[in-house]
């Protein structure tokens, strides 16, 4: 009996910004004392990078990988392992790619196709939330459907899958190119407990215009901050038992808010920075919280300019003091710290009140920091960077291609969360678009109280409309998760390329999806 039919049958009915110690709030399900946690004591981690890995001689492969003749290969490990949220806090045993949480980072280029053999090393006899069978969605690629995460096409232990990244564009667009993707666990029912235990990472994307090289003599090269100067921030949130083990409540259909906020897998870490640009790259990894980032020096609110949204770099830079994420979201921000003497201590803070997984109860004015920067230099840093005032173009909406108009409600009904008033159903396609073609879809809210992050899978959209209005600049960019509330509905442009076949969209709420809030759409020639 799973999740969902357990619930519906009716079983189931931070403080401070200085170097003082918080107090670490038990969780909701959690008794005993809370404990204190010292902020700003462990630097942040950096994911590592996942290089290509030797192809084992005689190794097989499936037709489609072997018809791209020599891609990168990688294998990708899922297992048991330890992982330390903060140094006074016990080990937690999680799920871990290749050992490490966040799992490593993809490093893709244009034109090279990159393969990831998933190796399934999870115990068969678990015992515990979450489910060892598992699936991996490559959140915002460009695939076929074998190779996009079916939330039903799983493997179980011991085995394992190959994935084909083709690291192709639709229509042969660059402009379509993006710059930060990630992946996760995308089984049926269980994707939330499963991205929970720790199975998800970063997939970043070069082309010649952004090519990860700040003195690259490409003419046509953005040299944005690269390097050490690029840094990707995973944000998530945790609850913990008392003796370090993951607090997490399978039959909250709200989605999961934990009491530890964490940046890259670590509580309140600080990070060294020069006196120079950076360029960071904001990933939404929660379960169901969403963020409102705010950067301060002592009281004064710093600006910082975004550069990129879901789908990539935006036509250009857009300078602001403060910006909100729904789940699965990226962005990619700009710092400057050149005009800060060493010794500055600056301050990322989330600024959302949260403590219900369907919404956000309102904004805190002095926020809650999550990430120190340290200013280090007698003197501002070398920096061939640049952030130039036209980043990447955007291809025009073709409205010629637009064959339907589509109206999603997501609501809820009966205890779960439905589109058009229908659950999850893996037999019966919503729609059946046509390949080469466009759809408008206005999608809304029915019901204030909840948000939902809407994510397409296969193909970026463009947000036309939000609440009747042009949407914000940073909002016009390739998109492929829209966060929605009952006042805010979107008009969205959606296409239909290069793959034929079945692919997904739902809340990316995780305790939402799981609980049937989800839906597909079958590409037929």
């Amino acid at each position: 009996m799973n999740r969902r039919t357990l619930l519906t049958t009716g079983l189931a009915a931070g403080a401070g910004i200085t170097a003082a110690p918080f107090i670490m709030r038990k969780g909701i399900a959690q008794a005993g004392t809370p404990v204190t946690l010292t902020p700003w004591v462990d630097p942040l981690p950096t994911p590592p990078v996942l290089n290509p890995a030797n192809i084992i001689s005689g190794a097989s492969f499936d037709p489609r990988v072997t018809a791209f003749g020599a891609p990168n290969y990688h294998e990708l490990v899922e297992a048991e392992g330890f992982h330390q949220f903060h140094r006074d806090l016990p080990a937690t045993k999680m799920w871990l790619y290749n050992g490490t949480f966040p799992g490593p980072t993809f490093i893709n280029r244009l034109g090279i196709p990159t393969v990831i053999r998933r190796i399934n090393n999870l115990n068969p006899a678990h015992v515990g939330f979450g489910m060892p069978e598992t699936s991996m969605h490559h959140h915002g690629g460009h695939q076929s459907p074998m190779d996009d995460g079916w939330p039903l096409d799983f493997i179980t232990p011991g085995t394992y899958r190959d994935h084909l990244i083709p690291n192709i564009v639709p229509d042969n667009d660059t402009n379509e190119w993006p710059s930060t993707l990630w992946y996760h666990d995308h089984t049926i029912d269980y994707t939330a407990s499963n991205v929970y235990r720790g199975l998800a990472g970063m997939s970043l994307h070069f082309d010649a215009l952004d090519s990860g090289n700040e003195n690259d003599l490409n003419p046509a090269a953005l040299r944005l901050p690269s390097g050490a100067y690029d840094v990707p921030l995973v944000f998530r949130d945790v609850a913990l038992n008392a003796d370090g083990s993951l607090l997490f409540n399978q039959l909250d259909t709200r989605g999961q808010v934990g009491n530890l906020k964490t940046v890259n897998g670590k509580v309140k870490p600080y990070l060294t920075v020069q006196r120079r640009k950076y360029r960071f790259r904001l990933l939404a990894g929660s379960m169901a919280r969403e963020w409102m980032f705010r950067i301060w020096k002592g009281t004064t609110r710093l600006p910082f300019k975004i550069i990129a949204s879901d789908g990539g770099l935006l036509p250009a830079p857009v300078q602001v003091t403060q910006h909100q994420m729904g789940n699965a979201e990226r962005y990619e921000i700009i710092v400057d710290f050149s005009t800060f003497p060493a010794g500055t201590q600056i301050t990322l803070n989330d600024h959302l009140i949260q403590s219900d997984g369907n919404k956000p109860a309102g904004v805190s004015p002095t926020g809650d920091p999550v990430l120190l920067f340290v200013v280090e230099g007698a003197a501002a840093a070398p920096d061939p960077s640049r952030v130039p005032a036209v980043l990447r173009p955007l291809s025009p909406v073709d409205m010629t291609r637009v064959v339907a108009t589509r109206s999603l409600v997501l609501s809820q009904a009966g205890g779960i969360w439905t589109i058009n008033g229908l659950p999850w159903n893996p037999n019966v396609p919503l729609f059946q678009p046509k390949l080469g073609s466009a759809e408008i879809w206005n999608v809304s809210v029915k019901g204030g109280g909840w948000d939902h992050p809407l994510h397409i899978h296969q193909e970026f959209f463009r947000i036309l409309k939000r609440g009747g209005a042009t949407p914000q600049a940073w909002e016009r960019g390739r998109k492929d998760v829209v966060l929605l509330s009952n006042t805010t509905a979107c008009q969205l442009y959606v296409q239909f390329r290069t793959f034929t076949g079945p692919y997904v969209f739902h809340c990316h709420n995780l305790g939402h999806e799981d609980m049937a809030m989800m839906g597909w759409y079958n590409v037929i020639p």
